[in-house]
């Protein structure tokens, strides 16, 4: 596994090294600014697996630098994991947002940074193990017309829809939030309804398509605030606020409802497909110990069935 680490600190540096020599992990390049890491990314022969990034650095900093490497093709999937002494909320949702994997507080336990790394390997491999199996349908769609498919429950990674983020990324969020920061913080999950239907109806790519419109307008619904949004499988998403003061009720679906009604995805065949949005109830991440607080994106008793259609109607009615 070849690993970037960047932190202004030479002595943090030789630290996280010899963390990772312990780990197992001996293929690390250490730089000391985000200015010298683009230059290493760019001259690199062989590409990088994994990034750890520190925050607080002059210049470039981690969370811009996780932003620009996250832009490159090449790393859309690769694993950015923050390590860094900032645990205030605002750096924590902005680093996220930026496409960091996870967040490790320094000063890291070493056994505990071994075993995050662990995740971090195992989750590049897979996402080599993907970019090869997904040249490999490119090609044989361009032959036959066909493509490979994805379980209806596969929580699939939506790429390139601001602050939406991987599944195991919004785990890692939830986790590293402390109960005061949950306390602050709601969270509500989104249905496509009947979306088995869906999902046996279209190939691979419009389902992609239609997941991607679908999440754009869940993020598009809550613009106006510091949110994070996932995709967790079965036509399901979950959106998580930061804010005591944000206003999230169920006024909210009409507006999503709204922003997918107006562009409707398109499928190959040029018919339409419209989506209907179902809304779950308004919940708080403290009111569950830390592990707990991943049911929000596990438990389908989360969800309510309270339509988007059904608010259109109303709100027409009205």
């Amino acid at each position: 596994m070849k690993i970037l680490a960047v932190d202004d600190d030479d002595l943090a540096l030789e630290i996280l090294a010899s963390a990772l020599r312990g780990a197992g992990y001996t293929d690390v390049i250490s730089v000391t600014s985000g200015a010298e890491a683009l230059k290493v990314i760019e001259e690199s022969s062989a590409p990088f697996d994994a990034f750890l990034l520190d925050i607080a650095m002059p210049g470039i900093d981690g969370i811009e630098l996780c932003s620009m490497v996250r832009a490159m093709p090449l790393y859309a999937t690769a694993p950015i994991v923050m390590i860094t002494a900032m645990k205030e909320r605002h750096f924590i949702d902005r680093a996220f947002a930026a496409g960091a994997m996870d967040y490790i507080n320094k000063p890291f336990d070493p056994v505990e940074l071994g075993v995050r790394i662990g995740i971090a390997d195992r989750l590049s491999r897979q996402s080599h193990q993907v970019e090869e199996a997904a040249t490999e349908v490119a090609l044989l769609k361009s032959r036959t017309g066909v493509g490979a498919k994805f379980a209806a429950e596969d929580p699939i990674t939506i790429h390139d829809v601001p602050r939406v983020i991987s599944m195991t990324a919004m785990e890692n969020y939830l986790l590293q939030l402390t109960y005061w920061m949950t306390l602050k913080s709601k969270s509500v999950a989104f249905s496509i309804s009947g979306f088995s239907t869906v999902h046996a109806q279209c190939d691979p790519t419009e389902m992609y398509d239609i997941l991607s419109d679908a999440a754009y307008a869940i993020a598009e619904g809550f613009k106006h605030t510091n949110h994070l949004v996932t995709y967790v499988g079965d036509g399901r998403f979950v959106a998580v606020v930061n804010g005591s003061g944000s206003a999230i009720d169920h006024e909210i679906l009409k507006s999503i409802q709204f922003e997918i009604d107006q562009t409707p995805p398109i499928l190959a065949s040029g018919r339409s497909c419209p989506i209907t949005f179902e809304m779950g109830e308004i919940y708080s991440p403290g009111l569950w110990s830390a592990p707990n607080r991943l049911s929000l994106l596990h438990s389908p008793q989360l969800m309510a069935r309270r339509s988007g259609a059904t608010e259109s109607r109303h709100s027409a009615a009205a």
